[in-house]
């Protein structure tokens, strides 16, 4: 009996612990998950262009705030959220292999679909190239779902629209870039020079890149953050945005990569997933003290909404608690 109270009492705090965000934030942005959601069926099946089906169940359908409807994949659970922006040409699961690497190490990630891309909704007219809004609704899926430190990253255009929308997004740890445009979704050099010093940002590129020159683009990206703690990172393999992460050919399957090059792209994923565990581990929570009162606490600059979903956690626990135990002793009785 003792066991199934329990249970009921920590469901129960885990239901009034997520009211108590939304309550927090405002309504929630998610408006489907599961099977719910619109799926990525209209890929063809062979060539990995698909999420793999055991993903259904982490898809997620949300909106951003001009109202555009995306559809995403949340893997992972925790404090520590990280979006993960694809290229434009390139699929969500362009991600997947490092994304699943942040998901063994016990990070939070959210891949998803860019508007007017399926199975993700159409914006509004004027809106298409809004990126930036898209990558802040997946930062705030991640809030929602219990993130209270978000690490933006993002390849190619996804990268851009991460730069724009970086400044803008709520708990911001830091910034990771790969083969990114400086203004093809937005001023990108302009969004990251308003970051704080403190915020660290990575950016990475190849100077083969079969896209083009993109050197000089990151390039302007890093010299525009106005991050004091940047790392730019340069390849010379015949790559781009996500591939640059793994030692399997794929453009340069045309060229052929040397054992170097192979290993250099290596290299550079150890180097971003090292470039994450540092950005969260700088992370700190100011402690109250154990002496601290009621009175010292409210004397800070917490805002006084934020204290009332603790009340609301808290006492509803006490409440279901305290029935429970009523009913055990009238079992017992």
């Amino acid at each position: 009996m003792r066991r199934i109270i329990f249970s009921v009492v920590c469901a129960a705090a885990m239901a009034l612990a997520h009211t108590a965000v939304l309550a927090q934030n405002g309504r929630s942005i998610i408006v489907s998950t599961g099977d719910a959601v619109p799926n990525d069926h209209h890929l063809p099946a062979d060539g990995g262009y698909r999420m793999p089906e055991k993903y259904q169940k982490n898809a997620v359908q949300f909106r951003t705030e001009d109202g555009v409807l995306l559809v995403g994949w949340v893997l992972g659970e925790g404090m520590r959220g990280i979006t993960l922006g694809h290229a434009n040409g390139w699929m969500v699961n362009s991600w997947l292999p490092f994304a699943e690497r942040l998901v063994e190490a016990g990070y939070m990630v959210i891949l998803w679909e860019f508007r007017n891309i399926e199975p993700s909704g159409s914006a509004p007219r004027g809106a298409e190239l809004r990126w930036d809004l898209d990558v802040l609704a997946a930062a705030e899926v991640l809030r929602e779902r219990g993130a209270t430190g978000i690490l933006a990253m993002g390849a190619s255009d996804g990268g851009t629209a991460t730069a724009v929308a970086s400044p803008h997004i709520p708990d911001l740890v830091g910034v990771a870039i790969l083969s990114s445009p400086a203004r093809s979704k937005g001023d990108g050099v302009a969004a990251l020079g308003k970051l704080s010093p403190e915020i660290p940002a990575f950016f990475a590129v190849s100077t083969n890149d079969p896209g083009g020159k993109f050197y000089p683009e990151v390039e302007a990206l890093y010299n525009g953050s106005a991050s004091t703690k940047k790392e730019f990172h340069v390849l010379s393999s015949y790559e781009h945005g996500t591939d640059l992460l793994s030692d399997i050919d794929a453009y340069s399957r045309m060229k052929g990569s040397t054992p170097e090059q192979k290993q250099e792209r290596l290299q550079l994923a150890d180097d971003l997933m090292r470039f994450v565990n540092d950005a969260f581990g700088a992370v700190t929570t100011p402690e109250v003290p154990e002496a601290a009162t009621v009175e010292s606490v409210e004397e800070t600059d917490v805002p006084e909404k934020s204290i009332w979903p603790i009340v609301a956690v808290g006492g509803g626990v006490l409440v279901l608690a305290a029935a429970g135990i009523v009913f055990a002793k009238k079992r017992k009785g």
